[in-house]
């Protein structure tokens, strides 16, 4: 019985902790910098995000895993350093993160 516990607690935790990637994508100033990383319209998506002075428009590529953040296939920013962050998924909340050196 023990061994048994032992093990549900293993898988279980294992789950939580990839379930703790969290997506990114990367955030673009205007939809030229994003269709010209992504070679395609498709893969950009406009937000819209309200601030004092009205609406302003930021573009995103796709999601994909902080793990394959140096591939270039996943973050074609890397050596066009189009992107000007990084929004994270999950909990409700953006995080922002300069990838410019």
């Amino acid at each position: 019985m023990k061994r048994s516990k032992a093990i549900t607690l293993v898988l279980l935790t294992s789950t939580i902790f990839l379930g703790c990637e969290r997506d990114i994508r990367n955030q673009y100033a205007s939809w030229d910098d994003c269709v010209q990383d992504f070679k395609d319209p498709k893969k950009c998506q406009e937000e819209k995000q309200n601030t004092s002075t009205g609406y302003r428009s930021y573009y995103y590529g796709p999601w994909y895993r902080p793990s394959q953040m140096n591939n270039p296939a996943y973050n074609p920013s890397l050596g066009t350093r189009k992107s000007v962050g990084i929004t994270r998924a999950g909990w409700g909340s953006t995080a922002m993160r300069s990838i410019s050196s």
